[in-house]
């Protein structure tokens, strides 16, 4: 077995640190309650020897003090009663720092997911264990805590019935754990062979997942309706599924054979411990009441240990998570670095000398030397076939990558050295994909600058350039409303309304001095897309723009056309020169006639 897929001791020294850094004071509080779970059942055992002990008196001698009688009597409910309060207790501490575990684990995940590199999300090899990690992180901190707190407590409990039992002769405790020994490994074993199955079909557990989401999502109910879709994705959904459910009920089922097998001879060496324990009470070595102890003592021990033996296998099968968590844990945030400001104004523009650029694991070069001066306060369209490079030229821009040869500069200032908090102030973008957020309208159009106070004036006249005043203004609770269709009382857009919407978000950002636009009125009919166009002249006024459009009307809004074929430029100039060459820009409009 590769060292990797050990459930290390850093790996529980990680998860007790955690547990202790999410509350100092309920790990302690967990702790003392902890140890009192642990003496009960000795304690239990010994009132209920006193017990058995003082009956016996009593039947063989009827002048026993029957004060004592009663008194342990008392004693034996008390203790019942103070088991099964503290038990109660120990529900309620452990579901408290549950929560906390919970939120810490959760800011380490959030913290990390907001501030780690983007390439990340493009990467497929890190997929796997963004699932594996993301995906558990809601309930196995918590169970890696109980299982802690259990394997301490049934360790605990474990130990003093064990000194008891050896007061019946010292063999006995090594008989006791050399008879565990073999469940113990049939555990650890499979445990492992289930963490290396698990870790091998991830993939194949994110296709299932895919599947029943292509059933349930509401991203994919018009498609699955319209083409009829919904008994291809079951049968897939289902054939996946009964692939992976097979291979796991196979290994569970040698498991559990072979687990009987060995607890048949963990059975033996029970009965002969018990027949010794008959037979020392029957020659007068030891009272009723002790071997009724011994005899609980057994149950309890055997029982105990079945349950430390669970305990340890859950933490080795949780080390699915542990291993996958820290590893995502441990990805290197790099820091911003980059401390210079954004010019302000810009005097030249932007410079792009030899950009060489491919995604993470692809050999494709998406793009591939590319050198381009984009002058101040000018407008140019990015245009070219799918898959072309624009909108990878579009990411590079807005920061979310790095190139992997080559410099973007702008006013002689390398772009790699702006602060990521310059680059969102000066920089205004709506992506192709634009997101659909499930928050009122006014929050909608505010995110485009959170630099800025609320200015509801601000934010209308953003809609209002839009298209969007007269639509936001007239509903129910105005820019209060709740768009989308997740939350009551909310108000569902028509894909141009929430494209419009994503508009209004780049417009509200007055501060930036540069304009991003991925294919921004694809989804707008030629009326609204009209009425942009004047509005969007007006807002580009002596700024740098970026068009990525297919769309006539849209280019013509350039001053410059830049056409990019393979990942390269392959001609650059103003519309009519490119019209009058006849070359890729020419044969592509000749294409939309």
């Amino acid at each position: 077995m590769k060292p990797g897929n050990k459930l290390t001791l850093n790996h529980l020294l990680e998860s007790i640190r955690i547990v202790y850094n999410s509350s100092p004071r309920w790990t302690y509080i967990n702790a003392l309650v902890t140890v009192i779970r642990g003496c009960m059942p000795l304690l239990l055992l010994y009132v209920v020897k006193q017990l058995i002990d003082i009956v016996g008196q009593q039947i063989n001698t009827p002048t026993v003090d029957s004060q004592l009688l009663y008194t342990t009597i008392g004693l034996t409910a008390a203790f019942f009663l103070l088991n099964a309060i503290s038990g109660s207790i120990s529900s309620l501490v452990r579901e408290r720092q549950s929560h906390f575990v919970n939120d810490y684990v959760q800011n380490i995940i959030h913290k990390k997911t907001i501030h780690i590199d983007y390439r990340y999300f493009e990467d497929s090899n890190y997929q796997n264990v963004f699932y594996r990690a993301l995906n558990d992180s809601n309930f196995r901190p918590a169970r890696i805590f109980y299982s802690l707190l259990q394997v301490a407590q049934n360790s605990l409990t474990l130990t003093l019935i064990l000194v008891v039992l050896s007061n019946i002769h010292w063999s006995l405790v090594p008989i006791l754990v050399i008879s565990s020994a073999p469940i113990f490994y049939l555990r650890i074993l499979y445990t492992r062979r289930l963490y290396q199955y698990r870790k091998k079909h991830t993939e194949d557990e994110r296709r299932v997942h895919y599947y029943n989401r292509l059933l349930t999502a509401k991203d994919f109910a018009k498609e699955l309706r319209v083409f009829n879709l919904g008994t291809t994705f079951k049968t897939e959904y289902e054939r996946f599924k009964h692939d992976l459910r097979a291979k796991q009920w196979s290994l569970s089922k040698s498991k559990t054979i072979n687990e009987a097998s060995v607890q048949l001879f963990s059975t033996i060496i029970l009965l002969l411990i018990i027949g010794f324990v008959i037979k020392q009470t029957i020659e007068g070595d030891i009272s009723s009441g002790t071997m009724a102890m011994y005899f609980l003592a057994l149950q309890r021990a055997y029982a105990i240990l079945q349950g430390l033996l669970g305990n340890l296998s859950s933490l080795y099968e949780d080390n699915l998570f542990l291993k996958n968590f820290f590893e995502f844990r441990n990805i290197k945030i790099k820091e911003d670095t980059a401390t210079k400001d954004f010019p302000s104004p810009i005097h030249k523009g932007i410079q792009l000398n030899d950009v060489s650029f491919r995604y993470p694991n692809s050999n494709k070069q998406v793009l591939n030397n590319i050198s381009l001066c984009i002058p101040k306060g000018k407008t140019i369209a990015l245009v070219g076939e799918n898959g072309s490079g624009k909108t990878t030229l579009v990411k590079l821009l807005c920061g979310l990558h790095k190139p992997d040869k080559g410099q973007i500069f702008i006013d002689n200032r390398n772009w790699s050295d702006i602060s990521s908090e310059q680059l969102a102030q000066n920089i205004s973008v709506i992506f192709q994909d634009f997101m659909l957020y499930n928050v009122s309208a006014r929050e909608n159009i505010l995110f485009g600058n959170m630099q800025r106070t609320g200015d509801d004036a601000a934010i209308e006249q953003a809609a209002h350039r839009a298209g969007l005043h007269d639509i936001f203004s007239k509903l129910p609770n105005g820019y209060k409303t709740t768009l989308g269709t997740l939350f009551r009382d909310s108000q569902m857009l028509s894909r141009g309304e929430w494209q419009r919407t994503a508009l209004a978000r780049s417009f509200y950002n007055t501060d930036a001095q540069v304009i991003i636009l991925d294919e921004p009125t694809s989804s707008l009919d030629a009326f609204t897309e009209a009425s942009l166009i004047k509005h969007f002249k007006d807002i580009s006024e002596d700024k740098t723009a970026i068009i990525v459009s297919h769309r006539l009307s849209t280019i013509k809004l350039a001053d410059m056309i830049v056409v990019m074929e393979n990942g390269t430029i392959a001609e650059v100039g103003k519309p009519k020169d490119l019209l009058a060459n006849k070359g890729v820009f020419f044969q592509m409009i000749e294409s939309l006639k």
